[in-house]
C-alpha cells in the first residue's frame, strides 16, 4: 500500500487529473489507521497513492505549493507527516515555499509496520 495522504478538495482534484499518482480516490478516513501526509485542518479527501510511482511523489510537492491552502499562507502552516515511528511532525515555522515543503516531505515514511519507506528520497 502507498502512502494515505489527507488534503484539500483543489491538491486531490490536480491529483487525479494530472498525474498518476492515485491509486485510490477517496476512502473513508476511519478506514485507514495511519496517515502519512495531511494538508490543513479542513482536509477533504483521503486519497491512497501508488506505492511506487514511475517518476516517484515529487509532483505532490509542487501540487502542494501550487494549493489554495499554502496560496493563502496560513499561520502556522498545518501540513503534518509521520515519520518512521509513526509520530507526527507538523511544519516547522518559517518560509513555505517548494524547497521547505520538499525538505518537510522527505521526513515522512509509509508502508506497513515494519516496512516503511520514506516518501522523498532524503
Amino acid at each position: 500500500m502507498g502512502p494515505v495522504i489527507m488534503v484539500p478538495d483543489d491538491v486531490a482534484q490536480r491529483l487525479i487529473t494530472e498525474t498518476d499518482l492515485v491509486e485510490v480516490a477517496d476512502v473513508m478516513a476511519d478506514a485507514v489507521d495511519t496517515v502519512d501526509l495531511r494538508l490543513g485542518s479542513t482536509a477533504e479527501h483521503t486519497m491512497v497513492l501508488k506505492e511506487r510511482p514511475r517518476d516517484g511523489y515529487g509532483q505532490v510537492v509542487s501540487l502542494i505549493a501550487a494549493s489554495e491552502y499554502a496560496k493563502s499562507n496560513p499561520q502556522p502552516f498545518e501540513l503534518t507527516v509521520s515519520d518512521k515511528d509513526g509520530n507526527p511532525l507538523p511544519f516547522p515555522d518559517g518560509a513555505v515555499n517548494g524547497q521547505s515543503i520538499q525538505d518537510h516531505l522527505k521526513l515522512a515514511f509509509f508502508g506497513e509496520s515494519g516496512d516503511r519507506r520514506p516518501l522523498l528520497p532524503g
